[in-house]
């Protein structure tokens, strides 16, 4: 008779799109039948068949397999509870996911569980062709799978790729920091990279928080270096295998002009911007003044707030279909892709999930299942949030 085992969620799941998610993740590693306890809803039991190793090693939502700490429950830990890796009190911080405060940000532990729950492995290539503050980079990263994301901003370039690659650089930017001196022009770009982010983050304390600029610049300072420091002994101390991460800069209604090629990719796992929801560009309007870019200008990059304000609803439904094309164009045959997306409205005009369900069909996307998420905010102009689930034929 094979031994019972018992994983146990971490004590943050509270919704049922995330017991769901953790679900589906069990599943993920071979193990399709287990059992609950409405006495301990915490507590998922199995007869020992599956890989409980890589549920150890890989899972999101589970904390312990038998007793024994979860790879991810150390990561998350904040440190007041003893934790190594996590300067923050959030568990959705650790590492250095917390730094640049980004709004629209998702959570690392749901995209954890997605590269997951899709079978993404070291090896595979995934995208995200909406970076953002890089949350997917980082957790492909963390997985050992090779990563590529693209951004149209310049700012979320920086951000992704100082969380991901300034760890390699942290002694040299620890003598820097120490001797309160700041690199030349000729030093690497992933050294100078994490100076000129520091002074983003500063630049969004003062102008968001009201903060003295030197104090706050200093503070900013040693935590991002903590962080990168953390990161780098975390992948020694847990034996992380990295995944090789690129972060370039482009558009995603063309990547053939960032090489992204034909049918390269094994994963996309994405975030579309709500740009009629969020005004991105005049969220970092500072940091990007300070980078010397002129936000007129780039506005008419990103999607949702580029045209006249009267057009910028037909403009969204245009460019995200031609998104849609790109994802079909760049993924694989059998390779999938998850969209977290939600119903849009400018008040007038509605653009449904259930429309964009569609939006891939005519380049090999096709729809596969949905599943209902909790969002939070935004409620004025997002009346519904789902992760979608696409296969490329």
């Amino acid at each position: 008779m094979q031994k019972q085992t018992t994983a146990r969620l971490h004590r943050n799941v509270q919704f049922i799109y995330e017991q769901a998610l953790a679900e589906q993740e069990l599943e993920s590693f071979g193990i399709e039948y287990f059992s609950t306890d409405r006495r301990d809803p915490w507590a998922f039991r199995f007869n020992g068949h599956g890989d409980t190793d890589g549920l150890l090693r890989r899972s999101a939502y589970f904390a312990t397999v038998n007793g024994e700490d979860s790879v991810y429950k150390r990561l998350i830990l904040p440190a007041y509870q003893g934790g190594r890796y996590n300067i923050t009190r959030s568990v959705n911080q650790y590492l250095t996911h917390w730094i640049y405060p980004y709004k629209g940000k998702f959570h690392p532990q749901m995209v954890r569980a997605l590269l997951n729950i899709l079978g993404v492995r070291p090896g595979h290539r995934v995208l995200d062709p909406f970076l953002g503050s890089g949350t997917t980079a980082v957790e492909a990263m963390l997985l050992g799978i090779d990563v590529v994301g693209i951004d149209v901003s310049p700012l979320c370039v920086l951000i992704s790729r100082v969380k991901t690659s300034a760890w390699k650089h942290c002694k040299e930017i620890a003598e820097f920091v120490d001797s309160g001196t700041r690199p030349g022009e000729d030093c690497d770009r992933g050294v100078g990279d994490f100076f000129v982010l520091a002074d983003m983050v500063t630049e969004s304390d003062v102008a968001v928080r009201k903060r003295d600029k030197e104090s706050s610049h200093r503070r900013n300072l040693t935590k991002m270096l903590k962080s990168i420091t953390d990161m780098a002994s975390a992948k020694e101390e847990l034996r992380l295998n990295f995944g090789s991460v690129s972060v370039v800069e482009g558009n995603i209604m063309n990547m053939n002009e960032v090489g992204i090629e034909d049918s390269s990719i094994d994963a996309v796992v994405t975030s579309p911007p709500y740009s009629i929801a969020l005004d991105y560009v005049k969220n970092d309007a500072h940091a990007l003044r300070a980078m010397g870019y002129d936000t007129n200008s780039i506005r008419e990059r990103f999607i949702g707030v580029r045209g006249r304000r009267r057009d910028r609803f037909q403009l969204y439904n245009q460019d995200m279909q031609l998104a849609f094309r790109e994802m079909g164009r760049v993924l694989r045959s059998g390779g999938v892709a998850v969209i977290i997306i939600g119903d849009v409205s400018d008040g007038k005009e509605v653009t449904t999930t259930e429309e964009m369900k569609s939006w891939g069909e005519p380049f090999g996307l096709r729809y596969d299942r949905d599943m209902r998420k909790i969002v939070f905010g935004l409620y004025n102009v997002i009346t519904d949030e789902k992760l979608l689930f696409f296969r490329k034929v």
